[in-house]
C-alpha cells in the first residue's frame, strides 16, 4: 500500500472513539438515565436524539472549519468537548442539563470523522486508498461492537465503572491526534488559487450523495426491526442469532480490508451497482425463508456485499472531492448519511406496524435496487475525464 504516512493512528483513534461512543449511547446512557437518574424513557430518547441531531447539524460547518484551519485543532477540540459531555452526563440530574450535555457531545463528535477521513484521503493520494478505507471502517465496526459489549457488562456491576471505561477510551484518543493528523493538508490559500478551475468531479458527487441518502435510508429501515424479526418471526435461539451475526457483520469486518485492496485494482464504479444489486436481491428474498440454515448463506452474502459497498463508495468520493474542499464535502456527505438513517429508522417501524414484519426488508431491497440502477445509468456519464475513466469499462 503506497501511503504517505501511517494510517495506523487514524484506525486506532476511530476505533477508540467509536468504542467510547457506542458504550455511552447504546448501553450506558439509557441504563443510567432510566435506572440511575430515574428519568422516563422519553427523556432517554430525547437525549439520544439531541446528540444525533446536533452532530448532524454541525457536521458541515465542522468540515468547513477543517478546510480552513487544518485537522488537528478541530479534532482536539471535538474530542475534548465529547469528554466534557460524558463527565456532565455522569453527574447531571436535571433534564435541561442532560440535554445540554448530550448536545455538547454531538458538537464534539462532529469534526472527528471529517478530520480523520480527510487526512486519510491526503495520505493515500498515490494509491492504496481502498485498503486504507477498509482498515478505518474495520476500526469503526470493531470499536462499536466492543464498546457495546463491554459497557453492557460493566453497567451490570456499576455505572461508575462504565463511565470510567468511556472516559478512558476517549482520553486515549488524544495522544493519537498528532500522528493521525501529521499528514498532507491543503489550506484555504489553495482554494483561492484553484476555485476558478472547473471541478471535474463535482458532477459525479451529487449522484453519489443522492445515492447515499437512499442507501442509508434503506439500511435504516432494518435497524429497529432486525432483533424483533429474529425473535418474534423466526423464533431464533440466541445461538442462531450469534451465528447470523458472525455470518453477516462478522464477514463484513473480516473482508473490509481485503475487498478494499481489490477495489484499488479493479475500480470502484463497477463495484457500486454490483454490491447494491446483490444487497437488494438478498433483502427481497430473505422474508421468504424461515430456516436458519437457509438464512446463514443469505446473510453472509449480504455481509460481503456491504464489505464491498463501504470502501467502494467512500474511496470513490475521496477520488472525486478536490483536496481543498475535502473537509466541507465529507461533512456534507456524513450529514446526509445521518439524515438517511434517521428517516429510515422511523420508516422501518411504521412499515412493520402497517404492512407486517416482512415489509421493511422488501422496501429496503427496492430502495437499494433503485440506487443500483441509478448508479449504473448515471454514474459513468458523470465521471470526469482522467484516470477514473478506464475503470468504467464493462458497465
Amino acid at each position: 500500500m503506497r501511503v504517505r504516512g501511517s494510517i495506523g493512528p487514524s484506525v486506532l483513534l476511530i476505533g477508540l472513539f467509536e468504542c467510547g461512543r457506542a458504550a455511552l449511547l447504546f448501553a450506558l446512557l439509557p441504563n443510567h438515565l432510566r435506572f440511575g437518574a430515574g428519568h422516563s424513557m422519553s427523556v432517554v430518547g430525547l437525549a439520544l436524539s439531541v446528540h444525533s441531531f446536533t452532530e448532524l447539524a454541525t457536521k458541515l460547518p465542522a468540515g468547513w472549519i477543517i478546510d480552513r484551519v487544518g485537522r488537528r485543532g478541530p479534532l482536539v477540540v471535538g474530542l475534548s468537548l465529547f469528554v466534557l459531555s460524558v463527565l456532565l452526563l455522569a453527574e447531571a440530574k436535571r433534564t435541561w442539563v442532560i440535554l445540554m450535555a448530550a448536545a455538547l457531545g454531538g458538537l464534539g463528535a462532529a469534526p472527528v470523522w471529517p478530520s480523520v477521513v480527510s487526512g486519510l484521503a491526503a495520505a493515500t493520494e498515490n494509491g492504496g486508498r481502498g485498503g486504507a478505507v477498509g482498515a478505518v471502517l474495520t476500526g469503526w465496526m470493531v470499536g462499536t461492537g466492543a464498546g457495546f459489549a463491554v459497557a453492557n457488562f460493566l453497567v451490570g456491576i456499576h455505572t461508575t465503572l462504565a463511565f470510567g471505561f468511556v472516559v478512558a477510551c476517549l482520553m486515549s484518543t488524544l495522544p493519537l491526534v498528532p500522528s493521525a493528523t501529521d499528514l498532507p493538508w491543503t489550506p484555504q490559500v489553495g482554494w483561492r488559487l484553484r476555485r476558478s478551475r472547473p471541478d471535474g468531479g463535482g458532477r459525479a458527487l451529487w449522484p453519489l450523495f443522492a445515492g447515499m441518502v437512499l442507501q442509508t435510508l434503506g439500511g435504516g429501515m432494518l435497524l429497529p426491526v432486525l432483533s424483533p424479526y429474529a425473535r418474534e418471526v423466526l423464533h431464533l435461539t440466541p445461538l442462531w442469532i450469534g451465528g447470523l451475526l458472525v455470518a453477516g457483520p462478522g464477514l463484513t469486518v473480516l473482508f473490509l480490508v481485503p475487498l478494499g485492496r481489490v477495489l484499488d485494482r479493479v475500480g470502484r464504479v463497477e463495484a457500486l451497482p454490483l454490491s447494491l444489486g446483490v444487497g437488494a436481491f438478498v433483502l427481497l428474498l430473505l422474508p421468504a425463508f424461515q430456516s436458519p440454515w437457509a438464512l446463514v448463506p443469505l446473510v453472509a452474502l449480504l455481509g460481503l456485499a456491504y464489505a464491498t459497498l463501504l470502501p467502494a463508495w467512500n474511496t470513490l468520493v475521496m477520488d472525486l472531492i478536490p483536496p481543498h474542499r475535502r473537509g466541507t464535502m465529507l461533512g456534507l456527505a456524513m450529514a446526509l448519511e445521518g439524515l438517511g438513517v434517521a428517516v429510515g429508522t422511523a420508516l422501518g417501524g411504521i412499515l412493520w406496524d402497517v404492512f407486517g414484519p416482512a415489509q421493511p426488508f422488501r422496501a429496503a431491497g427496492v430502495v437499494l435496487a433503485f440506487v443500483a440502477v441509478g448508479y449504473l445509468l448515471f454514474l459513468p456519464r458523470s465521471m470526469p475525464e482522467g484516470p477514473l475513466r478506464p475503470r468504467m469499462h464493462g458497465l
